[in-house]
């Protein structure tokens, strides 16, 4: 019928006009559809460009979108992935070993908010430093950071982890008991996981990291580590001194599941520790300042005790650093890093405790 209207324009002139604007033009429309790819295409490395740089943007790709994502898809989530990973990958008994799985999959697989490699090397080099017997952790989430600093520790030596979510507490146990650490409470079970539930992790496993893959590519080819920007300014790492893999003489590891600001005030009397040599702090970051200020009402603090508090710019713990800069009960020190596995500006504080 509109092939009739199209041949005969002079008797329908309106549907000859509808007829022929619903010709397409093609010349239009590559132009319009090349277009849209220029504007996809530079959308993209927009978006690329600030989760590189901006912690904002980072943390809202990888915490709020990437994770979420594949815990949609896998039914599990990202420190349940973390901890198979590294009982896969890692050699049993070996602290080494686990850190570097972890490291891997953090750079490689799915990002994750531990200390990581580069601000490992600020917080071990403090360890070293501080010698510390009694250590109290804020914030355990894996226990990356637990046994960065657990295998650094002399046999003896005391290490107190608080997490609030009993989920991740489990895990950090696991890891842990991977890891060839002395931690106490009841020991992990081992082997668990049906073969039948094993078969479709690694079904499901395959299928997300192949159909995700193509969105972190961008990332990862613009996110790897430069070198530690503090180089020589750090003590010597003696860490390979101090251990020997498959033979290492721990600390004892104790986590407390709950919130900071009920257990603190228990410390004392729960676990029979007058103070703390050493406070490593990782946990909320709008908890910073109000910890800090609760571990010194509780006397669990001496003088020429060490603080050194993560993440301090990303995402940021202004209010913190302004009281430990201009206070004088402490002696601060600022190390410049980048957030963990991305180039994106962070830092840690090390705050030295006057009394």
């Amino acid at each position: 019928m509109l092939s009739v209207l199209y041949s005969m324009p002079s008797v329908c002139p309106v549907f000859h006009a509808i007829y022929l604007s619903c010709i397409p033009d093609s010349p239009t429309m590559l132009s319009v559809a090349l277009s849209l790819g220029a504007v996809l295409v530079f959308l993209l490395l927009l978006v690329v460009q600030r989760v590189r740089t901006e912690g904002a943007w980072a943390l809202w790709w990888h915490d709020n979108y990437l994770e979420k994502l594949k815990d949609f898809l896998s039914g599990t989530t990202r420190p349940v992935r973390m901890l198979r990973h590294v009982q896969k990958v890692a050699e049993h008994g070996d602290a080494q070993s686990v850190l570097a799985a972890v490291d891997s999959y953090c750079s490689n697989v799915e990002w994750a908010m531990n200390v990581g490699d580069l601000k490992g090397q600020i917080l071990d080099a403090v360890v070293l430093e501080t010698r510390p017997r009694y250590v109290l952790e804020l914030g355990t989430y894996c226990a990356y950071s637990t046994v960065r600093m657990g295998r650094l520790l002399p046999p003896g030596a005391r290490l107190i982890s608080i997490e609030m979510n009993p989920d991740y507490a489990q895990v950090a146990r696991k890891i842990l008991h991977h890891a060839g650490l002395d931690t106490q409470g009841e020991q992990p079970a081992e082997g668990t996981e049906q073969p039948s539930a094993q078969r479709r992790w690694r079904l499901q496993e395959a299928l997300i990291y192949t159909t995700l893959h193509c969105l972190q590519l961008p990332l990862q080819l613009f996110s790897r580590n430069p070198p530690n920007p503090l180089g020589s300014s750090l003590p010597r790492d003696r860490s390979s001194e101090r251990q020997q893999p498959g033979k290492l003489q721990t600390c004892k590891v104790e986590i407390l599941v709950g919130s900071t600001s009920d257990l603190i005030p228990q410390l004392k009397k729960k676990l029979d520790i007058d103070t703390f040599d050493f406070v490593f702090i990782d946990h909320w970051k709008v908890s910073y300042l109000k910890d800090t200020k609760l571990l010194e009402e509780c006397d669990l603090l001496r003088p020429g005790s060490v603080l050194l508090a993560d993440n301090v710019i990303c995402p940021g713990a202004p209010e913190y650093l302004h009281y430990v800069r201009t206070s004088p009960r402490y002696e601060s020190q600022y190390f410049p890093s980048q957030l963990e596995y991305l180039q994106v500006e962070d830092g840690m504080e090390k705050s030295v405790f006057l009394g």
